[in-house]
C-alpha cells in the first residue's frame, strides 16, 4: 500500500473524530444555553458589581477610575428593571434602567439636579436589549458568548482538551482595521466550555492576532432546584494600541430568584423613583418632550428615594402622548 493513500486514510478518519467531537460538545453547549434560559421566563434579585475604565501604558493594562456598588434586578418575559445604588457610569448616588422593547426609561439621582432627580426616556432598537450600558439582565447573561455553531465570517480552527475543558476556536480569513493609525489584525474567537458544568461555556476571548481584545468569564452553579444561573460574570474590553482606554463589568449575585412574581408595575414610569418637581425628557421626538411630575400617585410602586410619580398629573409640552406603561 503506497505511504500516501495510507497517510490520507488517517488524515480523513482524524477529520471524522474531529467533526464528530465538534457536533457533540456544540449541541451539548446549545442544549445547556436554551434550558438556562427557559428557566428564566422571570426572575429577581439583587448583588453587587464593580465598573473598571483602563488605559495601555507601558505595555501595561492599568484601571484609572472604578466604580463599586449594588444592585436589584427584575426580568418579566422581555422586560428588564436595573436599579444602581451608585451611578455606575456617572457621579450620581442612584441610576435606574428599565427596558420594555419598546424604550428606554432611565432616571438618575444626584444634587446637581434642581429636584435631586430627573428622567428620560428613549427609543430602544434591537441592539439596545443586552448592552452593558443599561446593566445585563441574568437572561442576557446567559446567552452572552454562546455562538459556538455560528461562526458567520470565521471559520472552525480547532477543537481541543485543556485541562479537563472543550476548547473551540474560529477564525477569520478577513483583516480588521483598527486604531487612529490603521493596524490590521486577523480576529479570533475562542470558546472554552467545562463539561462539569453542564458544558456551559465559562470563558469566551475575541482575540487581534494573538493580542486580547474581549474576554467574558462566566461562573454557572446550580440551584437546589437544578437550574443552572450565572452567579458571577465579568466582561472586560482590553485596550490593543499603547494608550488606549478600556472597561471591565463585574457582577455578583447576592441573591436570585428565578419564576418570580414580578408586578407590571415594576416596568412603568412610577418605578423610576421620581420626585414631584422633577421632570422627564422624551427623546422619541425632537426636541425633547418636557415631562413636569406635579403630583405623587401612592396607587404606583414606592422607591426608596421618593414617592412613585402619576403620569396622570404630570405636565407635558404636547409634542408626544405618554403613558405610564408605555
Amino acid at each position: 500500500m503506497p505511504r500516501h493513500t495510507e497517510t490520507n486514510r488517517q488524515q480523513h478518519r482524524a477529520l471524522g473524530v474531529f467533526a464528530t467531537c465538534l457536533e457533540t460538545i456544540t449541541a451539548r453547549v446549545l442544549k445547556a444555553t436554551n434550558a438556562a434560559r427557559e428557566s428564566l421566563p422571570s426572575a429577581k434579585g439583587r448583588g453587587r458589581f464593580t465598573h473598571t475604565w483602563t488605559r495601555l501604558t507601558e505595555s501595561v493594562v492599568r484601571p484609572h477610575r472604578r466604580v463599586d456598588g449594588s444592585f436589584t434586578f427584575a426580568y418579566s418575559g422581555r422586560k428588564s428593571y436595573m436599579k444602581f445604588v451608585k451611578s455606575p457610569r456617572k457621579e450620581w448616588n442612584a441610576e435606574i434602567f428599565i427596558l420594555t422593547g419598546d424604550a428606554i426609561l432611565t432616571s438618575g439621582f444626584s444634587p446637581e439636579f434642581p429636584s435631586g432627580a430627573r428622567g428620560w426616556i428613549w427609543k430602544q432598537t434591537k441592539d439596545d436589549g443586552c448592552t452593558d450600558r443599561h446593566g445585563i439582565a441574568p437572561h442576557c447573561i446567559c446567552e452572552a458568548a454562546t455562538y459556538v455553531d455560528t461562526p458567520g465570517s470565521y471559520r472552525l480552527v480547532s477543537v481541543e482538551r485543556e485541562n479537563e475543558m472543550h476548547v473551540i476556536q474560529h477564525a477569520s480569513d478577513e483583516r480588521v482595521t483598527y486604531g487612529k493609525q490603521p493596524v490590521l489584525f486577523f480576529p479570533r474567537r475562542r470558546f472554552t466550555i467545562d463539561p462539569t458544568r453542564n458544558h456551559h461555556v465559562v470563558r469566551f476571548e475575541l482575540l487581534y492576532d494573538k493580542v486580547p481584545r474581549a474576554v467574558i468569564e462566566k461562573d454557572w452553579v446550580q440551584n437546589d432546584t437544578g437550574l443552572w444561573y450565572v452567579r458571577h460574570y465579568r466582561y472586560e474590553m482590553l485596550p490593543v494600541l499603547e494608550g488606549e482606554g478600556g472597561y471591565s463589568w463585574e457582577f455578583r449575585l447576592d441573591a436570585f430568584e428565578p419564576n418570580a412574581a414580578v408586578p407590571e408595575t415594576t416596568f412603568s414610569l412610577g418605578s423610576l423613583g421620581l420626585p414631584v418637581g422633577a421632570h422627564i425628557l422624551d427623546n422619541r421626538v425632537q426636541p425633547p418632550n418636557r415631562i413636569e411630575i406635579r403630583a405623587p400617585d401612592l396607587t404606583t410602586i414606592k422607591t426608596p428615594f421618593a414617592p412613585a410619580i402619576s403620569v396622570a398629573n404630570a405636565r407635558t409640552n404636547g409634542r408626544h402622548p405618554v403613558s405610564d406603561r408605555l
